[in-house]
């Protein structure tokens, strides 16, 4: 989302079906609708923080503040990354 490398491995548990968007397919979507680019930093704050929040131990407010400061920080970045 970010042009960065990604930072997870996901192993799927059971048989799945998956779906790829190249950069150039989804950059279509995001100059059509340049809002989902919050939606989607919103989504990736939120899992960053709560991830965060159990390496950090943060409290609720703690927790709340980080993913406010990490969707500003993501949100700018995918703005960069796909020129919205």
């Amino acid at each position: 989302m970010t042009g960065e490398p990604r930072s997870a491995t996901v192993m799927a548990t059971s048989n799945v079906e998956c779906y790829r968007l190249d950069k150039h397919a989804f950059d279509d979507i995001m100059q059509s609708r340049p809002e989902i680019a919050e939606d989607i930093s919103e989504v990736l704050a939120r899992r960053r923080a709560e991830l965060d929040a159990v390496r950090e131990d943060l409290s609720e407010e703690a927790k709340r503040d980080r993913m406010k400061h990490h969707q500003v920080d993501v949100l700018a970045r995918i703005k960069q990354f796909f020129a919205i």
